[in-house]
């Protein structure tokens, strides 16, 4: 039987791992720290005998890319699926005020400039500025693979700063933790960049995106973007940790070694060596080559009693623009977004900090920090009192900053390394996308391209 070796237990390690295993490979995953999966992470909110387990790392999955949705179905958790239950996707925080994200826009890109009409988030010169983009056409070095610019700089250019600034700043740059002006369009949005270069316009582009997706089989409402898992989305680490130490019996597979605490420096050629003479193949999910910049993220979740709130929003969450000024990023209303969080006396609420460029917020002690920002979020939902139970949580380098030019800094790496250590796959947040889904199948893939590469001529998986 072929081995291999996994170094890094995040999800993109453990999906490695797991399609080693199905092709009948020993598989060793050595994480150094205690404990799998990541930045998936759930811990309990509180200390006392009424905390329960809430999501600390991201407390969704992308629905409409397959690697995710997979991987549930297999590991038989697709029952238990759950999507957001708020009746409004989210409201950005402008000019001290909350304002509904317009129905009808795709990552604050609007389907059709008419659906910007009744927002009062835009002027109405910047309303007016974003529909150039239909007339705009495509950029040749752009539709021929020679450039590739900044979210900010096509957006700006398309659509106009104030749209730029007020709506797909706060979302795209808020789920990279990004200045988009700095944030590769073909790596952090690249469904944006072939929405563009099909259509010659980004309206028209995401209006043929969300058609696509479709609405819900026998209803007008759009098929949810996303979804969840009671008990927190690190019960799909640990079905998948389940699944790789204790397979079925009539699966035939032999349980994979998971090591816990275990460190392995592969950041070198003598590394590398040592690891490939010992294992037929060897993929590196953890401490990535690939030289980049992180953002860092502070969060504390924070549980209020319903009376201390002057309105609970139906929503998942709002938005802080930078351009604000404040710490916050964002809150998400956990209890309006999932129903498994609902609680008659209580609201949950988690509020985000931190972004590339930013860090002002990670640069505060847990009781400043947590007054900060409860006293911005109070400035537009008034609370009275103190949070009933209170969790900080802290990632360092918890993003990478894809900036242009990402994609074909990582193709270089990985030619040398497939001239230098050809049994080598290198796979992760790092190099293929920050999202659940886009890590189980940089994983996989990667995985697969070594089994296919090493397996004999002419036998099957």
């Amino acid at each position: 039987m072929k081995r291999a070796l996994v170094v890094g237990g995040g999800i993109a390690g453990l999906s490695a791992a797991f399609e080693f295993q199905q092709a009948g490979w020993l598989v060793d995953v050595h994480e150094a720290s205690n404990r799998w999966g990541g930045k998936i992470f759930t811990s309990t909110v509180g200390e006392d005998a009424n905390a329960r387990p809430v999501d600390a790392g991201p407390d969704a999955i992308l629905a409409r890319a397959a690697a995710g949705m997979d991987m549930v179905r297999t590991l038989g958790l697709a029952d238990e699926v759950v999507h957001p239950a708020s009746k409004i996707p989210a409201y950005i925080c402008f000019d001290g005020r909350l304002h509904e994200l317009p129905p009808g826009t795709v990552f604050g890109i609007p389907t059709d400039p008419a659906v910007l009409d009744r927002s009062e988030l835009l002027s109405e010169q910047g309303k007016q500025r974003a529909a150039d983009d239909l007339d705009m056409g495509v950029n040749p070095e752009l539709s021929e693979g020679r450039h590739d610019p900044s979210v900010g700089e096509v957006c700006r250019q398309r659509l106009g700063d104030e749209l730029t600034d007020r709506l797909i700043a706060p979302l795209i740059g808020g789920i990279n933790a990004s200045n988009i002006d700095r944030l590769s369009l073909r790596s952090a949005a690249p469904q944006l960049a072939t929405a563009l270069i099909e259509h010659g316009s980004l309206i028209r582009g995401v209006a043929a995106l969300r058609n696509r997706s479709g609405p819900t089989l026998g209803t007008e409402r759009a098929a949810p973007v996303f979804f969840s898992l009671p008990g927190g989305v690190q019960r799909l680490v640990d079905a998948l940790v389940n699944r790789l130490t204790v397979p079925s019996e009539d699966s035939g597979f032999v349980p994979a070694a998971l090591h816990l605490n275990s460190r392995f420096d592969l950041n070198s050629h003598a590394g590398l060596s040592t690891a490939t003479h010992s294992h037929d193949a060897v993929v590196m999910a953890a401490a990535p080559i690939v030289d980049m910049a992180y953002a860092s993220v502070s969060q504390v979740t924070i549980e209020v009693a319903k009376s201390a709130l002057e309105a609970e929003l139906d929503t998942s969450g709002i938005l802080f623009p930078a351009a604000g000024g404040t710490h916050l990023t964002a809150c998400t209303w956990l209890s309006s977004k999932w129903d498994h969080y609902r609680n008659p006396d209580t609201v949950l609420l988690r509020l985000t900090s931190g972004r590339y460029g930013d860090d002002r917020a990670n640069r505060l002690d847990d009781e400043t920090l947590v007054s900060t920002l409860l006293d911005e979020l109070g400035a537009v939902v008034p609370i009275a009192g103190r949070p009933v139970r209170t969790r900080v949580h802290r990632w360092d380098h918890a993003l990478p900053q894809y900036e242009p030019g990402h994609r074909s800094k990582v193709d270089a790496i990985r030619t040398e390394m497939q001239e230098q250590h050809p049994n080598v796959a290198l796979v992760g947040a790092a190099y293929d996308g920050i999202g659940i889904p886009a890590c189980i199948d940089s994983g996989r893939q990667g995985a697969r391209q070594l089994i296919t590469q090493l397996q004999p001529q002419g036998a099957g998986l």
